[in-house]
């Protein structure tokens, strides 16, 4: 009857008793069975945190990343694609057997559809690459509950999420201390929102539209007795960590060469700091006096130390980055 009526037909189980006289092997582990159906009705009940990012062969990151997070996400969408920003062509850099032991908890993608690239207008073309690119981590968005929580970085903006207040917002913005060259070299100076970096954004998937849209969230916290807020935000002020151009003088330029847009938005009509970018000398001299690699006059780095406030994996194994430490 209950088959016919769309039913399971119910499980016949073994009769046992609990009668303290029964033998142990006749008694059921009912304690575990019961942590079992509570933990499986737990995890399919509970909000579930979403760690998107796009990925270009950042090799050292990316193990911070996934050793820092691995406990605190339940899910990597890693987005690569075949094209830089400056329409270059680029092989495939991520492989996943060097990253065994999280594989259980990510979704690569690898595009290789972009838009046709404007070689006439490459500052243009690098921003319509940039946002189909960012797009397209839709890919790893499949099957969520309302309530799951996507977070958008890119991925040397890593989010200390040890504090989860957020989840209780529709969608939050987390500040990081930003760091050039070195994981110790700080920009202590020259940035809004008291020196730090908006990086990571995230938003509950109701409210996700594209993640262009999340990293254009404004850093507001908008206050309760807004008649018209519509999505409420937090503003995570101990936010993570921004590590940029740990890199040597041929990779910096390098990649400032296939960032062109970038160029024109950051300098504007600063012409004798674009003059300086792609200097080898000029570069060299940046990196060992503490200057920005843009040559900005507001920006100021320091050297730091290194202690707990960084993440664990870096503080416990500073030996191991010795060559990233200045």
């Amino acid at each position: 009857m209950a088959e016919r009526m769309g039913f399971e037909p119910m499980i016949e189980l073994p009769l046992y008793t609990l009668s303290k006289r029964a033998p142990s092997t006749t008694r059921p582990p009912l304690l575990k069975i019961y942590l079992v159906l509570i933990i499986s009705l737990y995890n399919d009940l509970k909000m579930k945190i979403f760690d998107c990012f796009r990925y270009c062969g950042e090799d050292l990151l990316l193990n911070i990343r996934l050793k820092s997070l691995f406990n605190q996400v339940d899910k990597f969408v890693i987005i690569e694609g075949d094209r830089f920003y400056n329409g270059e062509k680029k092989k495939q850099f991520f492989n996943i057997k060097n990253y065994k032991e999280f594989k259980t908890k990510i979704d690569y993608y690898f595009i290789n559809n972009f838009p046709t690239f404007d070689y006439t207008n490459k500052e243009n073309s690098q921003w319509i690459y940039d946002d189909y690119h960012i797009n397209q981590i839709k890919l790893g968005l499949t099957n969520l509950k309302e309530d799951d929580y996507i977070l958008i970085s890119d991925l040397d903006e890593i989010p200390k999420l040890n504090n989860k207040n957020f989840l209780k917002y529709d969608s939050a913005v987390f500040l990081q201390n930003m760091y050039y060259y070195k994981f110790n070299i700080h920009l202590y100076k020259g940035l809004k929102w008291n020196n730090k970096w908006p990086g990571t954004k995230g938003c509950r998937y109701k409210f996700f539209k594209t993640a262009r849209q999340v990293r254009e969230f404004r850093v507001k916290n908008i206050p309760w007795w807004r008649f018209d807020r519509k999505i409420k935000r937090y503003v995570e002020q101990d936010g993570g960590w921004h590590f940029s151009y740990l890199m040597n003088e041929k990779e910096i330029k390098l990649k400032l060469s296939r960032v062109p847009g970038e160029i024109k938005h950051i300098l504007k009509n600063d012409l004798q700091s674009k003059n300086q970018l792609f200097d080898d000398e000029n570069i060299k001299k940046k990196m060992d006096n503490l200057i920005d690699p843009f040559g900005r006059k507001d920006i100021v780095l320091k050297k730091v130390k290194i202690d707990k406030t960084y993440p664990d994996y870096i503080y416990k194994n500073i030996n191991k980055f010795s060559n990233y430490i200045a």
